[in-house]
């Protein structure tokens, strides 16, 4: 009977193993690329079975003209993210609301350290504007609006934005441990905020 029992948690590891990280990764990438673009996601545990209860190694996850919407980040939208000790989420040629990202990266070395993200995008006003009849609240609208009035009305001269940032999340809220960079003079505290849990709120 011991044997028995001891080949059927065997079988079901190996079922789990080789189920569970597919299923997740599948959704993960079809939930990224809902608006378009393609994504690759690699999650890896060990044994599989402990992500059927919030609780893996590392997520790799590979992207390319993606969408996101900005909002105002809310508690939860790290969770999903949290569950891995380390994050490695890098996507190229995407777009973030009225932002034209050419790259941005969010990396997780361990459980207990913050996520690294850093952002190199370029932004108009004449997007802003289109933009402005999403009217965001919170920090992200006052900063969006704040970015618009600065600017040229309607002028399609794109200007840089380059942030590097350390997030640490809070029962799966993003808080902001340091910044650095701005967008045409204005701390990008906000948009770091807002674009991180767009990202982390896709999978």
């Amino acid at each position: 009977m011991l044997l028995i029992a001891a080949a059927v948690m065997v079988a079901a590891l190996v079922l789990s193993q080789l189920l569970v990280p597919p299923y997740l990764e599948h959704r993960a990438e079809k939930r990224l690329a809902a608006h378009g673009g393609r994504a690759t996601v690699s999650i890896d545990a060990l044994p599989a079975a402990r992500l059927l209860f919030d609780d893996g190694d590392k997520i790799k996850v590979r992207g390319d003209g993606l969408h996101v919407n900005l909002f105002t980040p809310s508690s939860g939208v790290f969770n999903e993210l949290d569950r891995f000790d380390r994050a490695d989420v890098r996507l190229t040629r995407m777009t973030a609301g009225p932002f034209a990202v050419n790259r941005v990266t969010l990396l997780r070395s361990s459980s207990s350290k913050p996520y690294a993200f850093s952002l190199k995008a370029s932004v108009t006003a004449r997007a802003l504007s289109d933009y402005a009849g999403t009217q965001l609240g919170g920090d992200l609208g006052g900063f969006l609006g704040r970015l618009g009035s600065g600017l040229i009305p309607f002028s399609a001269e794109p200007i840089p934005v380059e942030v590097q940032a350390a997030i640490r999340s809070r029962g799966g809220r993003p808080q902001l441990q340091s910044v650095n960079g701005s967008v045409a003079g204005l701390p990008a505290g906000p948009l770091a905020s807002a674009l991180a849990a767009a990202i982390a709120d896709r999978f």
